[in-house]
C-alpha cells in the first residue's frame, strides 16, 4: 500500500513539474511579446516624430517659397506702379514734344509704348513661369502608394525611390516599414 501511495504521489509530482514548465514557457513567450510590442511601439514614435521633423522642415521651407512668390508678386505690383508712374511720365513727355515737335510725337510714342509694353510682359511671363512650376509639382504629389512598393520590387533604395517620387527618403522609410509591420501582423 506505501509503495501505491509513493507511485500516486511520484505520479502528482511529475505532472506538477510538468505543468510548472507549461506555465513558465508561457510565461515566457508573453514576456517576449511584451518586449516585442515595447520595441515596436518605440519604433513606431521614433518614426513618426522623424517624420513629424521632416513635415515641419517641409513646411518651413513651403513658408519660405511661400513668402518668396509673395516678394515676387509684390515686386510685380510694384511694377505695376513703376509702369503707370513711366506712363505718366511719356504722356507728359508726349505732350512737351507735341509742342516742339509735332513730327517726331508719332514714332516716339511708339518707342515708349513699346518700353512699358515689355516691362509688363516680362512681368506677367515670370509670374507665369511660377504657377506653371507650381501646376508641375502638384501632379508628382498625387502618386500612388502603391509606386513605392512597385519600385522597391524593382530593386531601388530607399533613396532612389523618394527621389523618383518627389518625396521624402524618411517618408519613404515610413510607409515601407508600416507595409511590413502589416504583413507580419
Amino acid at each position: 500500500m506505501a509503495t501505491l501511495f509513493i507511485f500516486i504521489s511520484f505520479i502528482l509530482n511529475v505532472v506538477a513539474l510538468f505543468a510548472i514548465i507549461l506555465l513558465f514557457m508561457r510565461q515566457n513567450r508573453l514576456y517576449e511579446i511584451k518586449k516585442q510590442q515595447e520595441k515596436l511601439v518605440a519604433d513606431m514614435e521614433e518614426m513618426m516624430n522623424a517624420y513629424l521633423l521632416e513635415m515641419k522642415e517641409e513646411n518651413e521651407k513651403l513658408i519660405k517659397e511661400l513668402s518668396v512668390s509673395q516678394a515676387v508678386q509684390g515686386s510685380v505690383s510694384d511694377s505695376k506702379r513703376s509702369v503707370a508712374k513711366t506712363v505718366e511720365e511719356t504722356n507728359l513727355d508726349t505732350r512737351l514734344q507735341e509742342e516742339s515737335l509735332s513730327i517726331a510725337v508719332p514714332s516716339m510714342q511708339r518707342v515708349r509704348a513699346a518700353k512699358v509694353y515689355s516691362m509688363t510682359s516680362k512681368t506677367s511671363e515670370e509670374v507665369e513661369k511660377k504657377q506653371a512650376e507650381e501646376k508641375e509639382m502638384l501632379p508628382n504629389q498625387q502618386e500612388k502608394p502603391d509606386d513605392i512598393f512597385s519600385l522597391k520590387d524593382q530593386g531601388l533604395s530607399v533613396e532612389e525611390i523618394a527621389q523618383k517620387l518627389n518625396k521624402g527618403k524618411t517618408e519613404v522609410e515610413l510607409a515601407l516599414k508600416f507595409a511590413d509591420a502589416g504583413k507580419n501582423s
